[in-house]
């Protein structure tokens, strides 16, 4: 297996992307330009577009935050000879 890649196969992997067909048979005058840009824009994205994320309010918003205060209200701050 080669270990390096050449502009020649580059171009070749970009021509088939974006054409669908080898550079030699684009080049060969098999297809004329406007035949081979014709198929180009015929070749849409198959994928469709991702969803947009809207976010949706907790409707036990209240409740959490309840909770919460009732588990952090006994803290207390001491600080340490290493903070101060």
């Amino acid at each position: 297996m080669p270990t390096t890649t050449t502009y020649d196969d580059l171009e070749e992997a970009q021509a088939m992307e974006q054409y669908g067909h080898p550079l030699a048979e684009l080049v060969s005058e098999r297809y004329t330009v406007e035949d081979v840009l014709k198929d180009r824009h015929r070749r849409s994205n198959p994928r469709p577009p991702a969803p947009v994320y809207t976010p949706q309010p907790d409707p036990k918003a209240a409740e959490h935050c309840a909770v919460l205060e009732a588990a952090i209200s006994n803290w207390t701050y001491r600080p340490t000879p290493s903070t101060l």
